[in-house]
C-alpha cells in the first residue's frame, strides 16, 4: 500500500497537526513545597478550607483519568508503530516456495505428552493447584505456531500436509480411574491431535511413540494412543520406544497382532529390546518396508531366523545372530545400506559358519562393543564378503553395556577385519573410523589395502593419547611421495585421496610441521580436475579438516597460517578447536 492509500484506509494519520497537539491541559499544577509548609504548621481547623481542598482533589482525579487515557493511548501507539513497522519487514518479500522450505525445516515434529500425576519438576506434589493435567502439550506444536502468525503463513502451513503429519507422543503414566475419560473430557483431549490428523489428510504419518508408563487404565487405552493406533494404515515412518511387555500389550489391545495393516509403512525403528514374536506382525504386514532399525538385541532367543521371509529392505540396522547373517542377503536382495554390531548377540557356538555375500550392499556401518574373543570367532567380519561396498564406517558402540572397550579387545578385531577386507576385494571410496582403539601401524596397514579411497575420517575422541592412531608416524605415512617408518615403500598410500578429516583429542601426538608437509605434498593443482590412473600418481587433495579437542587455542596459531597459501589457491582447509 502507498502512503496515500494507508491514510485513506486509516492505517496512518494524515499529518500530526490534525491530531490537535496535546489532548488536554492539566487542571492542577502540583505545589509540593507549599503543601509541605501547611502540613508542618498547626493553624487550627479554620485554616484547612475543606471546600477548596475537595475542589482541588476533584481536579486531580480528572487529571489522573486524563493521564491514564494518555498512557493507554501511548501504549496503543507504540503497539501500532511496532505492527506497522512489520509492513517494511524484508521477510515479507520471501516467496511462498522459500517460506514453505523454512516451515519444512522448522516443523520437524509436533509434540504431545501424557504426564504423570505430579508437578512439572517431578516432586510428586498432588495439590490440585499444582498438578499438571493428564493431557498436556509440552509446548505448542510447531505447525500450530507457524499457522498462527498471519493469514499468509496460515495459508502456506495448511497447504503443507507433511508438517501436520509429524507426530511425537510421549506417555509417562495413565490414570487407572476410567472416569478420567468421560465424554466431555475425551472431546477436549481429542481436539488438538484430531486437528493434526485432519489437516494432514491422507498424507503418510511420521509417528514417534515413547511409552514409559503403563498405557492402559483398567483395560482402556489412553484416547490419544487409541487415536494414533487407529491410523496404522497411514503410518509411513514409525518409531517406538518402550519395553517388550508394553509393546506386547499395545499390539494385543489395539488388534494389530490379529489383523495387522501397514500398507504405506516404509521405515520402522524399534529403540528397545522386543521379542521376535512381537516384531513379526510388522515384517509380515509391511510389504513396502524399506528401512528397519532394531536398536537393541531381541528380547528372546529366536526359534527361527528373523529373516526367513523375503524383504525389500534398502537399509537395515540390527544386532546380528548367526542364523540371521546366513539368511540376510538371500532374503534382502535389494539391501543397499547395513548397520550392525560387530559381535554376535548370542554367544553359544553356531557350529560351522559359511561366508555370506551381497552384490548390492554399498554402505556398511559397524558398531564395535562387547567382549571380543582372542581368536575373533564371535566377529561378523570373517563371514562377510561385500565386493560392491563403497562406504565403510567403524565406530564405538555407546550402549550402556559396552561403555568400556579396552585396547586389547580392539586389537583382537583387527585380524578378522583384515580377513573381511581381503576376501571382499571392494573398491572402497569412503572410510571412517571413530573413537576406536587402533594403532597407527594397523591403520596404515589398512590404508595400504584401500587404493581407491577418496574420503578418510579418523576421530580419536575418548582414546588415550598413547593409543591414538593420529601420530606423527601416521601423518608422515600419508605424505604424497616420501616413505616413512610405517611405510617403507615409496608408493603412496591412498593415492586417490581427495578429502582428509582428522579429529584429535590428544595434545602432543604429532608435530604441526609434519601435517603441513603432508598437506603440501598432496596439493597438486595440475591434477585438480583429473584422476590418476596408477598407484604412482597421487590425486590432488581437495579438502583438509583438522579439529582439536583438548589443545590450547594459543597453540593453533602456527598450523593454519602455514596452510593459508594453499587455501588461497583452491584447497578447502579448516583448522579449529572444539570444547
Amino acid at each position: 500500500l502507498g502512503i496515500s492509500a494507508l491514510c485513506q484506509s486509516g492505517l496512518l494519520y494524515a499529518d500530526h497537526a490534525s491530531c490537535g497537539g496535546n489532548a488536554f491541559t492539566p487542571c492542577v499544577v502540583p505545589d509540593l513545597s507549599g503543601l509541605h509548609n501547611k502540613l508542618r504548621t498547626e493553624s487550627g481547623p479554620a485554616s484547612v478550607q475543606p471546600d477548596k481542598v475537595a475542589s482541588v482533589l476533584q481536579n486531580i482525579q480528572r487529571d489522573l483519568e486524563d493521564y491514564e487515557a494518555q498512557i493507554y493511548h501511548l501504549e496503543r501507539l507504540e503497539q501500532y508503530a511496532t505492527q506497522l513497522q512489520s509492513l517494511l519487514s524484508p521477510f515479507r518479500k520471501v516467496p511462498d516456495e522459500v517460506l514453505q522450505h523454512i516451515f519444512d525445516d522448522c516443523c520437524e515434529t509436533n509434540s504431545f505428552q501424557v504426564l504423570d500425576d505430579c508437578d512439572s519438576n517431578g516432586s510428586g506434589v498432588t495439590d490440585l493447584e499444582h498438578r499438571l493435567p493428564m493431557h498436556a502439550l509440552r509446548s505448542k506444536p510447531a505447525a500450530m505456531v507457524a499457522s498462527s502468525v498471519c493469514s499468509r503463513w496460515r495459508s502456506n502451513a495448511l497447504s503443507m500436509l507433511v508438517i501436520w503429519s509429524r507426530i511425537s507422543f510421549e506417555c509417562q503414566q495413565v490414570n487407572s480411574d476410567v472416569d478420567e475419560y468421560c465424554d466431555d473430557e475425551r472431546a477436549e483431549m481429542f481436539n488438538p491431535l484430531s486437528n493434526f490428523l485432519l489437516r494432514s489428510q491422507q498424507h503418510p504419518l511420521t509417528v514417534n511413540l515413547k511409552v514409559e508408563g503403563w498405557p492402559l487404565g483398567e483395560g482402556v487405552l489412553h484416547p490419544w494412543l487409541a487415536q494414533i493406533f487407529r491410523q496404522t494404515a497411514r503410518w509411513g515412518d514409525f518409531s517406538f520406544d518402550c519395553n517388550n511387555r508394553i509393546f506386547k500389550e499395545l499390539l494385543d489391545s489395539t488388534g494389530i497382532r490379529a489383523l495387522p495393516s501397514f500398507p504405506v509403512l516404509t521405515r520402522l525403528c524399534i529403540l528397545k529390546s522386543v521379542s521376535q514374536e512381537n516384531l513379526i506382525p510388522f515384517l509380515e504386514a509391511a510389504q513396502n518396508l524399506r528401512s528397519l532399525r532394531l536398536q537393541d538385541t531381541l528380547d528372546d532367543v529366536p526359534q527361527s531366523p528373523l529373516f526367513n521371509r523375503d524383504l525389500h529392505l534398502s537399509h537395515l540396522d540390527f544386532f546380528p545372530d548367526q542364523a540371521d547373517i546366513h539368511n540376510l542377503f538371500d532374503r534382502c536382495l535389494s539391501l543397499f545400506s547395513l548397520r550392525i554390531a560387530e559381535l554376535w548377540s548370542f554367544f553359544n557356538a553356531p557350529g560351522p559358519m559359511k561366508i555370506t555375500s551381497s552384490s548390492s550392499l554399498e554402505t556398511l556401518n559397524v558398531r564395535r562393543g562387547g567382549y571380543q574373543r582372542p581368536d575373533g570367532s564371535n566377529s561378523v567380519f570373517p563371514f562377510l564378503r561385500l565386493p560392491s561396498l563403497k562406504t565403510l564406517h567403524l565406530e564405538k558402540d555407546y550402549s550402556e553395556f559396552y561403555e568400556d572397550i579396552d585396547e586389547i579387545e580392539s586389537r583382537n578385531s583387527f585380524k578378522p577385519f583384515m580377513v573381511f577386507v581381503q576376501q571382499s576385494s571392494f573398491q572402497l571410496t569412503m572410510f571412517s573410523i571413530q573413537r576406536l582403539y587402533i594403532s597407527d601401524a594397523n591403520l596404515v596397514y589398512i590404508l595400504v589395502h584401500l587404493p581407491t579411497l577418496q574420503n578418510l575420517t579418523v576421530d580419536d575422541d575418548d582414546i588415550s593419547p598413547e593409543c591414538s592412531p593420529i601420530s606423527s608416524k601416521f601423518v608422515e605415512s600419508l605424505h604424497g611421495y616420501r616413505s616413512s617408518t610405517l611405510r617403507p615403500q615409496t608408493a603412496s598410500i591412498a593415492p586417490r585421496l581427495r578429502s582428509l578429516r582428522l579429529l584429535n583429542s590428544a595434545t602432543t601426538t604429532f608435530s604441526d610441521l609434519s601435517v603441513v608437509e603432508m598437506v603440501r605434498s598432496r596439493w597438486i593443482p595440475t591434477r585438480l580436475h583429473t584422476v590418476g590412473t596408477s598407484a604412482l600418481e597421487v590425486d590432488c587433495l581437495r579438502e583438509f579438516t583438522m579439529t582439536f579437542l583438548n589443545r590450547p587455542e594459543a597453540e593453533l596459531g602456527g598450523l593454519h597460517p602455514s596452510l593459508v597459501p594453499i587455501e588461497r589457491k583452491g584447497m578447502r582447509i579448516v583448522v579449529q578447536m572444539l570444547g
